[in-house]
């Protein structure tokens, strides 16, 4: 994939993940439950998701899915999961202003683990650590 393509996709990744939690508090404020949420919206992205897969052409990619592989992304749904059922829930009680940016402090987490786990596919540079501080300190300006 070339640099310009996964340049667009992260922006349109990041306007989506920007739209989505004023949605979601809007259907908060309108009567619907963090769980019943949490589910419609994974539903409908289930449904989205299922599409693209369909419309991508042949399976071959299945073919070199290693059974650690598959392990690791099962791992990685039930974070997310897990992290958008807490993400509800936290809209549900707090502002969508304060707590959206309150997750992204995720860099965080992702440095340290990658830094522990993936040492010899990750470069932790001092661009990486400062940038990463940067961010958890616009956080906790913001909260």
């Amino acid at each position: 994939m070339n640099r310009l393509r996964g340049q667009t996709e992260a922006a349109l990744a990041s306007v989506c993940f920007g739209l989505a939690p004023i949605f979601a508090k809007k259907g908060l404020l309108n009567g619907l439950s963090p769980l019943y949420g949490a589910t419609i919206s994974s539903a409908t992205a289930l449904l989205f998701i299922t599409i693209f897969f369909l419309a991508a052409g042949p399976r071959k990619a299945w073919a070199t899915a290693t059974k650690r592989g598959l392990i690791l992304a099962v791992l990685a749904g039930i974070c997310n999961s897990v992290a958008f059922v807490s993400l509800y829930w936290a809209m549900a009680i707090g502002k969508v202003a304060i707590v959206v940016p309150m997750t992204c402090i995720y860099p965080f987490f992702i440095m340290v683990v990658a830094y522990l786990a993936m040492k010899e596919d990750e470069v932790i540079d001092v661009f990486t650590v400062s940038g990463t501080i940067l961010i958890v300190i616009g956080v906790i300006l913001t909260t």
